[in-house]
């Protein structure tokens, strides 16, 4: 086998054979050189691997140690996710409550104070509007401990608040109930003296009729006095009839509910129409001598489920007159 060789510049070439004896050498020194440095390569490796430390043995009692740690970690993480989820439920529930005990307190202080005007009692004598005046320990002064309030406490207070509250609630409009009653059925009662100035000419009862002198009844209360003088209304009512009703003269009768009617006869002049509301006390005519009559008075009936009775059943200072 001849080899040529060539030189870098292409100028100078050398020329020589190589038999196969001496080509299969050199082939087999290659492989052998390739060989050892891929022994020398895994050596080195092997070299390293030894002087990296073994990893550490973990024994189980570690290793539970460990792990009871992070689960008492966890279960404390859980519990204060609790108590922050049950804080807020509960600020929840305490603004609510708040804003309904507000508005019932709201309530309450208004139906008080329309008892204290029904009461006709001294408003200044209460002051709903501002705290009531109470006195207390020194400011200075501290218990030795506070007392621990759980939040169940609270909520059971807040419901006791809000109970007590009701009651006072229902208490309130009940006696507003009945001193609107009261009140009512003080407006409609006929006790008002319909004139007042004059003098009682007549009762009701058994009496002479002044034209004829024969014994009559006389069922109804005579009030004399000056022609024109205002008459009044005994109690609140409606006004049912106005005109002239026979002997009666010009009359005015006013309803006042429950089948009871107040009459008032020989006028000089209605100043109320039919159908108008009256308020007790309200004028309603002037005192004349219309109708059968000796001059002039008023004449005053009470008529209860149309029967008439005694005025001074209800006229309670009628005496004065």
């Amino acid at each position: 086998m001849k080899m040529i060789c060539i030189s870098s510049d292409g100028y100078r070439r050398a020329a020589f054979d190589l038999n196969l004896m001496l080509h299969l050498l050199l082939l087999a020194i290659i492989i052998a050189l390739l060989l050892i440095a891929l022994s020398v390569n895994q050596t080195h490796g092997l070299y390293k691997l030894a002087e990296t430390p073994p990893p550490s043995s973990l024994q189980p009692e570690a290793a539970h140690r460990i792990v009871t740690a992070l689960e008492a970690q966890m279960a404390t993480v859980r519990e204060i996710q609790q108590a922050y989820a049950s804080y807020t439920v509960d600020v929840d529930t305490f603004s609510q409550r708040l804003g309904n005990m507000e508005a019932e307190i709201v309530r309450i202080n208004a139906l008080a104070k329309r008892v204290i005007r029904r009461a006709r009692l001294d408003p200044r004598e209460f002051l709903l509007d501002k705290p009531p005046p109470r006195g207390g320990l020194d400011v200075s002064y501290r218990p030795a401990s506070a007392p621990q309030v759980s939040t169940t406490e609270l909520i059971d207070a807040f419901q006791t608040m809000e109970l007590q509250l009701a009651r006072q609630e229902n208490v309130l409009d009940t006696l507003y109930q009945v001193m609107e009653g009261r009140a009512i059925a003080a407006e409609v009662s006929p006790s008002f003296v319909p004139v007042k100035q004059g003098y009682i000419s007549s009762p009701f009862g058994l009496r002479r009729d002044p034209f004829n002198g024969r014994s009559r009844m006389h069922r109804g209360m005579d009030f004399a006095g000056a022609r024109g003088t205002a008459v009044h209304s005994v109690a609140s009512g409606v006004v049912s009839f106005v005109g002239r009703k026979g002997g009666y003269g010009i009359v005015v009768e006013i309803d006042h509910g429950d089948n009871l009617i107040s009459r008032y006869a020989h006028l000089d002049k209605a100043l109320v129409k039919k159908g108008v509301v009256i308020k007790k006390a309200g004028k309603i005519a002037l005192l004349g001598s219309t109708g059968r009559s000796t001059g002039p008075h008023l004449h005053l009936e009470i008529l209860h489920h149309g029967e008439r009775i005694d005025p001074q059943r209800y006229l309670v200072d009628v005496k004065r007159y």
